[in-house]
């Protein structure tokens, strides 16, 4: 990597670190202003769950994109494009039931499962090429950190016994919400980051491997 190069990434890490203290930020203004009541933060239709979904559909987006143009990448781009999409329809699953159809979001979601399937049985073992080629850009780093704070840390920081046992039986729950899903809002952006990153560099990236 050149100067430049270092520069522009430097640059964009800054600037990822301003959006995710921007929201946060939000979320601490949103919190103090409440009188106390912060259960709306974290409810299905709160500002913190809708971010969430903005998050990963922007995410599935920003990781289609690229595929066309980069082809050495395209079918791990779709595939977890597909993924994100996925999650997506998962974390609607509470709008489906307020419809009146609970098992909606599996249904929704079932032509990107369908189409990933297809990608994996197409590409086989290439999928394992283009995961070696993009586990070196800076994008798989974030991924990748994004998946790990959302499938392990958000999921071990919001466990109930946990919260009981620091606050109580009869207080705990607006904490615990708040903690866990603002944990996942981390996840979520940095994922989103590592979208950005590949669809700003990817193609240079697969060009020179």
């Amino acid at each position: 990597m050149d100067r430049s190069s270092a520069y522009a990434l430097l640059a964009r890490l800054l600037a990822y670190a301003a959006v995710a203290g921007c929201a946060f930020e939000s979320i601490v203004r949103a919190a103090a202003t409440s009188s106390g009541d912060t259960r709306w933060l974290s409810r299905d239709e709160g500002p913190i769950e809708l971010g969430q979904l903005a998050a990963i559909v922007v995410t599935g987006v920003l990781l289609f994109l690229p595929a066309r143009t980069t082809p050495r990448l395209a079918q791990l781009l779709r595939l977890l494009a597909c993924l994100a999409m996925l999650g997506a329809m998962r974390e609607l699953d509470n709008v489906f039931l307020q419809l009146g159809w609970r098992s909606g979001y599996l249904w929704v979601g079932l032509p990107f499962a369908l189409y990933a399937a297809a990608l994996v049985a197409r590409t086989r073992g290439g999928l394992l090429g283009q995961i070696a080629i993009f586990a070196r850009s800076p994008a798989f780093a974030l991924l990748a950190a994004g998946f790990f704070v959302i499938v392990v840390y958000a999921q071990l920081i919001g466990q109930k016994a946990l919260w009981i046992a620091v606050l109580g039986p009869d207080v705990y729950r607006p904490a615990k919400d708040l903690i866990e899903e603002s944990s996942e809002l981390l996840g979520y952006l940095l994922i989103v980051f590592g979208a950005a990153e590949a669809y700003l560099t990817t193609g240079g990236s697969s060009r020179e491997a």
